[in-house]
C-alpha cells in the first residue's frame, strides 16, 4: 500500500468496518487490476426515499431493510455503479447529515480497504475504462468518468409520477429480481398523457398539488404493463411512475428528478419535495411551484405520442456475438433513442459447466442474477439474506486492461445456470446491436 494513500475518517453507511481510502494511486489499481486479471470487484451500495416503500426484493436479510440510522427510510434501492454521490433526503441520525458517498460505486481493494471507482478513474481512465469511453465521458460530462449508472430499484408500490428534465433512462424488469411473478401479471406503469388532455387540463391538475386530497395526476395517463425479461426506454422529459416491480435501471450519470404528484400509497409529497432535486439550470429556483412555467416547458408532443410504447419497448433478441457451446446471450436494451446509440445491457447465461471467452468492444459493469461462477479470477456466487456490513462477489467490473489481453474467461462452476448481466455505456459498440442496416 503506498504510503501517500491517507484512510478517511468517514465510512460508508453499509460497511462501517470497512476503511475508505482517499483518492487512487498508481500502485492501488495496479493491486486490484493484478488480483482478478482486470475485474474490478464492488460492493453493493443501497439507499432508501423517504416517499417509498421497500418492496424486498433486493435479496437482504429481514434486518438490514431499515437500517436504525436512516430514522424510518427503508433500503429499496441497490446502486450497482455510480460514480457521483446521489440526492435522495435521507439523514443519517449518527452524523445528522446525507450517508456519507451515498450511493456511490466503491471497489474492494487488494487488501480489503474501499476505494472509489471514480478515484480508480481518476488515477488511470485508459486503464479502466479505455480511451474511447474516457472521450467520450470528457465530451458528454466535461470530466472523466464512467457515463453510466447501473442500479435497482424495488418498491412495494409504484413510485411517484414524475419526469426528469436531462436524465433518460432505460429499464430491464426480469423474472431473475422478481420471483413467483407470473407473466401475466397486472403490475403497470403510467406514462405519459393520454392524447385527449389539454394544457389547460393538465395546468388544472398541477394547480392542485397539495391543495386537496389528490391532484390526480395517474388520471391523465396511459398505464402500460411491462414484459419481464423484455427492455424498455424512457426519454428524458416523459411523466412515468414505474410499476411496482423490481427494476434493473440505467441511466446517464446524474439524479435529477421532478415529482409531479402529491399523492401515493406511501404518503404526501410537498411541494418542496417536488423539486428537490431539480437542477437549477433544468427547473430555476425562482420557477418552483409556478406552474404556467412547467407548462410552458413541458414537451406535449413527446407525452402524448401515440406510438409511444412501439418505439421504446425493447424485446429481447440474439445476441449472436456472444453465443457458445452451452452459453445463451441475449440484448435486452439495444438500438438507439433520442438520436443515437445510448446504452445497452446484454444477459449471459451458461449451463453448468460451460466456459466463454468475453472480449466486448467496451468494458462494462456486471451483476449476478443466478447461480455461480468465475469471471477472469474472480469468484463469482448469487446469494439471498444479505446483511448490511457484510461483502458480497456479486458485482464487479471488467477493465479495459482485462479486454487489452483478451477478455475474461467464464465459466459455470456451479450445478444450475450461471447468469451474468452485462451493463454497457453509450456508444460502446462500433455496430449498435439491434440496428440493421
Amino acid at each position: 500500500m503506498a504510503s501517500s494513500t491517507s484512510i478517511l475518517a468517514d465510512k460508508l453507511h453499509e460497511y462501517p468496518q470497512q476503511n475508505v481510502l482517499d483518492g487512487g494511486t498508481a500502485s492501488v489499481l495496479d493491486a486490484c487490476l493484478n488480483k482478478h486479471d482486470g475485474v474490478l470487484q464492488l460492493v453493493h451500495r443501497y439507499a432508501g426515499r423517504t416517499f417509498c416503500t421497500p418492496g424486498k426484493r433486493l435479496r437482504l436479510d429481514a434486518a438490514s431493510y431499515y437500517p436504525e440510522y436512516m430514522n424510518g427510510t427503508g433500503l429499496d434501492e441497490l446502486w450497482m455503479g455510480c460514480t457521483v454521490p446521489i440526492v435522495t433526503g435521507v439523514i443519517d441520525t449518527r452524523t445528522q447529515r446525507a450517508p456519507f458517498r451515498e450511493g456511490e460505486s466503491h471497489v474492494l481493494t487488494a487488501d480489503g480497504q474501499l476505494i472509489s471507482l471514480q478515484d480508480l478513474i481518476v488515477a488511470d481512465s485508459t486503464a479502466v475504462m479505455g480511451e474511447k469511453i474516457t472521450t467520450l465521458s470528457k465530451s458528454l460530462l466535461g470530466k472523466v468518468t464512467w457515463p453510466i449508472v447501473s442500479k435497482k430499484f424495488d418498491n412495494l408500490n409504484p413510485i411517484p409520477d414524475h419526469l426528469h428534465w436531462t436524465k433518460w433512462e432505460v429499464y430491464d424488469i426480469n423474472s431473475y429480481d422478481n420471483p413467483g411473478v407470473s407473466a401475466s401479471h397486472y403490475h403497470t406503469t403510467a406514462m405519459g398523457l393520454y392524447s385527449f388532455v389539454t394544457k389547460d387540463q393538465f395546468l388544472d391538475c398541477m394547480k392542485r398539488f397539495g391543495q386537496g386530497e389528490y391532484n390526480g395526476i395517474r388520471h391523465l395517463a396511459p398505464h402500460v404493463m411491462m414484459r419481464l425479461d423484455n427492455g424498455f426506454v424512457m426519454p428524458n422529459g416523459v411523466l412515468h411512475s414505474p410499476t411496482n416491480l423490481c427494476t434493473h435501471e440505467l441511466h446517464v450519470t446524474m439524479d435529477e428528478h421532478f415529482l409531479a404528484e402529491d399523492l401515493t400509497l406511501d404518503g404526501r409529497i410537498g411541494a418542496a419535495d417536488a423539486f428537490y432535486a431539480c437542477r437549477e439550470e433544468d427547473y430555476p429556483t425562482d420557477r418552483h411551484e409556478d406552474w404556467e412555467y412547467l407548462v410552458d416547458k413541458f414537451d406535449f408532443e413527446a407525452n402524448q405520442n401515440p406510438d409511444f410504447v412501439r418505439n421504446n419497448a425493447r424485446p429481447a433478441i440474439s445476441a449472436e456475438d456472444f453465443l457458445d457451446n452451452g452459453v445463451d446471450a441475449k440484448w435486452i436494451v439495444y438500438g438507439n433513442f433520442l438520436g443515437d446509440q445510448k446504452c445497452s445491457i446484454l444477459r449471459l447465461t451458461l449451463e453448468p459447466g460451460a466456459a466463454t471467452t468475453f472480449c466486448p468492444e467496451s468494458p462494462t459493469l456486471f451483476h449476478t442474477n443466478r447461480g455461480s461462477g468465475q469471471v477472469g479470477k474472480l469468484e463469482v456466487r448469487y446469494h439471498q439474506d444479505m446483511r448490511l456490513g457484510e461483502v458480497y462477489p456479486e458485482i464487479g467490473f471488467i477493465t479495459q486492461s482485462a479486454l487489452a489481453i483478451g477478455g475474461v474467461k467464464i465459466r459455470n462452476t456451479g450445478d444450475e445456470p450461471f447468469v451474468l448481466t452485462f451493463d454497457f455505456p453509450q456508444l460502446a459498440h462500433s455496430k449498435t446491436p439491434g440496428v440493421t442496416e
